[in-house]
């Protein structure tokens, strides 16, 4: 199965453009460190592959792709250095993360798809009494948990999965 899972990182590496790979998850303001992250996997500069393809509308900062023992994981990341990063706007482009990161590992069965936001200053939402809740999209007929971090803490892309149990 782990051979399957490899292949399956290498033909993600080949379904995208070779300048859209980035040895980072950082950017935009924020440092998110790959500390104690599986050494085989794939990260995604989404804007240069956007335009590489064309393609505008909302997206997410980084896609995340790494094997978890006989499970493929695909995480949409959305970074917000500068400032509070808005609700609606982080959802969205976390929800098109979802469907772009889908079009890339649409040949793997069942990959789990775990969308993470990363801030200096947190998320600023529509509704004030609800500041602090637990943001959600939906994808695929789920509703999944966006996990949440801060940029600049040691291993916090790191203990943000494993909080989760996706490492």
């Amino acid at each position: 199965m782990r051979l399957n899972l490899n292949r399956g990182l290498a033909n993600i590496r080949g379904k995208v453009d070779q300048e859209s790979l980035a040895n980072s998850c950082s950017g935009e303001g924020c440092r998110v460190y790959l500390t104690d992250m599986p050494r085989q996997k794939v990260v995604i500069n989404v804007e240069k592959e956007f335009d590489a393809r064309r393609k505008s509308g909302k997206r997410c900062d980084r896609l995340l792709f790494y094997q978890n023992e006989n499970t493929f994981v695909a995480v949409p990341i959305e970074l917000k250095g500068h400032g509070k990063g808005d609700e609606s706007d982080v959802l969205e482009q976390l929800k098109s993360g979802l469907a772009f990161a889908a079009t890339l590992v649409s040949d793997l069965k069942e990959p789990v798809y775990v969308p993470i936001v990363f801030t200096k200053r947190g998320i600023k939402s529509r509704n004030p009494r609800q500041q602090n809740r637990e943001l959600k999209v939906k994808f695929q007929g789920k509703t999944l948990t966006v996990l949440t971090g801060r940029c600049g803490r040691q291993r916090n892309l790191a203990n943000l999965l494993s909080e989760a149990g996706y490492l």
